[in-house]
């Protein structure tokens, strides 16, 4: 009876792992030591925007398929939505199906995804030109903010 407790125990588990968010820093990539085979960080940038230093979000957790970029904070992520023909997930809405973030910006301040609108809650966070799987607010994303560290109150 103990041994097949602890069987559905362990399946259990396991199960969770598949489910939740990389559990590990080490998942988190530099976007600028990419292979030159990967287009992951051609795709963020903000159409239009001559010389921006967006954020984007990123509907897979490799950084790949649908992606969103914006230059500067955003308080509410309500209504925005991933661009078009980027892949998996274009079209779709951004606020809590985000799994992924890259910031490009390259004036040291990174950047920070946070849990609720208004720049509360939980966050998750990269420095300039830094990203990976969201860990904190993977699908539960509702507002960025340009700048990490104790410039925001954020002690790291």
């Amino acid at each position: 009876m103990l041994k097949k407790a602890l069987g559905t125990g362990a399946a259990a588990v396991a199960l969770l792992a598949v489910t939740t968010a990389p559990a590990s820093a080490d998942e988190y990539w530099k976007p600028h030591h990419r292979s030159s085979g990967n287009a992951n960080s051609a795709k963020c940038y903000v159409p239009g925007l001559q010389g921006s230093m967006p954020m984007c979000l990123f509907w897979h957790h490799t950084g790949t398929q649908a992606v969103w970029a914006q230059e500067g904070s955003t308080y509410d992520l309500a209504g925005q939505k991933f661009r078009e023909n980027t892949g998996t997930g274009s079209g779709s809405y951004v606020k809590n199906n985000a799994t992924a973030m890259e910031v490009r910006y390259s004036q040291g301040v990174g950047g920070t995804v946070w849990f609720n609108s208004g720049y509360a809650g939980n966050w998750d966070y990269a420095y300039d030109d830094q990203g990976g799987p969201l860990y904190y607010t993977w699908n539960e994303n509702a507002s960025t903010m340009v700048g990490i560290g104790t410039r925001w109150s954020i002690t790291l």
